[in-house]
């Protein structure tokens, strides 16, 4: 789910495992690494959250700066997922 906050997009990810949850750090560190051996001069500003739905569920939020990256990551994410899970 895509949300914006004023200037901020949200991206809520529901995490059904503590191994989903050790994915999406992996991913995270990843995607930033990968960002930035394209382009030093131009890497995502984000911010990760730990929230918790009305029902307790645990879940993320990556706050991203910009739609650009925002759509980027979201698009990584799951492509990553879908091939951890493939393994």
């Amino acid at each position: 789910m895509v949300g914006e906050k004023m200037n901020d997009i949200v991206l809520d990810l529901d995490l059904g495992s503590p191994e989903e949850d050790a994915l999406l750090s992996i991913v995270l560190d990843s995607f930033i690494t990968e960002q930035l051996s394209h382009d030093l001069d131009e890497a995502p500003q984000m911010m990760v959250r730990t929230a918790f739905r009305p029902s307790g569920q645990m879940c993320k939020e990556v706050v991203f700066q910009s739609r650009k990256w925002a759509d980027a990551f979201k698009s990584y994410w799951e492509v990553q997922k879908m091939q951890a899970n493939a393994a």
